[in-house]
């Protein structure tokens, strides 16, 4: 963690290198009760138990001339009252700082990305099993203008990836990017991009080191009503104990304001990539509402991958009703040997959030989550699903409070891994 209080630090001082005064603050602090009659999620001999959850949710931005900043985090400290598990803290943070260092010429970037992920994607997500991993990338970015409508952008970045239980993870990288932005009209660019990347791991014997070689095409749209951000080219590996690995570099996200209320989004992406990487792009996963530090979906490895996905997501924002859905397909294929192949696997996923207005101060929400992945490898399939019911009411302008009662099931081809668990979760919250 000293590592990720270190990159908190750099975010914050940058983000204030200006003037205190323009930057903003929001915070909610939460106390929360859980009681689950399964806290292990074992197929047998559940173990029931009392988790007192201290939970703090903040924000930071800054909007100036010189510096453009969002920070998000969560933090919460998990104590097991009948001492089930040893107390934890468990933690997430997005972080992007962009400092102007020379207006309209170079800019100079810090971003940090921290995490809860699981040590193995087919045990389930108890403590032993969780890591905290942290990605930290700065560098500038310089910026020249060829012609009225060309413009050219160069950038260097050295970036820092740590795994709190997985040391083969940890890895420094040094990558740079040239591009030429074309203007084809005020709503539209076109671009030419190549990018360089040397990845560099702590530990040789578990990692190979390689080298990331990409030149595409990109182009973007922005529109009162539609955004289209699509990539088109290819990559090219190259490992240093031998052995290569090429393909294509394809990429589209859209969003279309359908309405004043609803939003459709689009992500299609086929590509080479690994862990460090998809998490310092800030793929950040479906919040289906069940409250505490979200345990994300990849597999914390070293390991280069091929990734085939596709997502569709869905937001309303009524008067009275609130609706967040998503539908996501993915195929994940390493190229590494049998350790890594031990996580190729397909994976389907869905979400979703829905809240009704009862009264102008109290909700009524379901929500529910599922996942299916199926192992190549081991043949084995996993089926997990988490659904529920939630209150929740606004006593003041700053107090709350939040009710969930919710079922988490796993259902395995190896019944062992199979586990159904109850649990209740009663929140008090102070927002600022």
């Amino acid at each position: 963690m000293r590592k990720t209080a270190r990159n908190l630090a750099l975010l914050m001082s940058a983000a204030s290198c200006q003037d205190a005064l323009a930057v903003r603050l929001d915070y909610a602090l939460e106390l929360g009760v859980l009681h689950s009659d399964n806290i292990a999620y074992t197929a047998d001999n559940p173990i029931s138990e009392t988790v007192l959850i201290p939970h703090l949710n903040f924000s930071i931005s800054e909007s100036s001339s010189s510096v453009l900043a969002e920070i998000s985090g969560v933090l919460e400290y998990r104590d097991y009252l009948d001492d089930t598990f040893g107390s934890e803290f468990r933690g997430n943070l997005n972080g992007l700082v962009n400092w102007t260092l020379l207006p309209e010429r170079l800019n100079w970037t810090f971003n940090d990305n921290l995490g809860l992920y699981p040590v193995s994607l087919r045990d389930p997500d108890v403590p032993g099993n969780l890591q905290q991993t942290n990605v930290f990338s700065t560098g500038p970015t310089f910026r020249f203008r060829i012609t009225p409508t060309l413009l050219g952008q160069a950038e260097l970045r050295f970036s820092d990836s740590h795994a709190e239980e997985n040391g083969a993870f940890d890895s420094r990288r040094y990558s740079a990017a040239l591009r030429g932005l074309f203007d084809l009209s005020s709503t539209q660019k076109l671009g030419g991009n190549l990018e360089y990347q040397q990845v560099d791991f702590d530990d040789d014997l578990l990692a190979r080191d390689y080298k990331d070689m990409s030149a595409y095409l990109s182009y973007t749209q922005a529109l009162s009503q539609l955004d289209v951000n699509a990539s088109l080219g290819y990559s090219h590996l190259d490992f240093e104990r031998g052995g290569n690995s090429s393909g294509p570099l394809a990429r589209l996200g859209i969003d279309w304001r359908v309405s004043a209320s609803s939003t459709l989004g689009l992500a299609v992406a086929d590509q080479y990539t690994d862990a460090a990487s998809s998490i310092s792009a800030g793929g950040a996963n479906f919040d289906a509402g069940f409250g505490g530090v979200e345990v994300g979906g990849a597999a914390i490895t070293p390991d280069v991958f091929h990734e085939r996905r596709v997502s569709g997501t869905y937001q309303l924002q009524g008067t009275r009703l609130n609706l967040a859905a998503l539908l996501r397909y993915g195929t994940y294929r390493y190229e590494e040997a049998a350790p890594a192949l031990a996580n190729d696997r397909d994976e389907l996923g869905a979400g979703l959030n829905l809240g009704y207005l009862l009264r102008p101060t109290l909700t009524l929400g379901v929500n529910a989550e599922a996942t299916r992945r199926e192992f190549n490898e081991s043949d084995l399939t996993d089926r997990n699903y988490r659904y529920g019911i939630y209150l929740t009411q606004r006593m003041t302008r700053h107090l709350s409070w939040r009710a969930d009662l919710a079922r988490n099931e796993r259902h395995s081809s190896a019944a062992a891994d199979s586990y159904d668990e109850n649990s209740v979760y009663l929140r008090f919250t102070y927002t600022r």
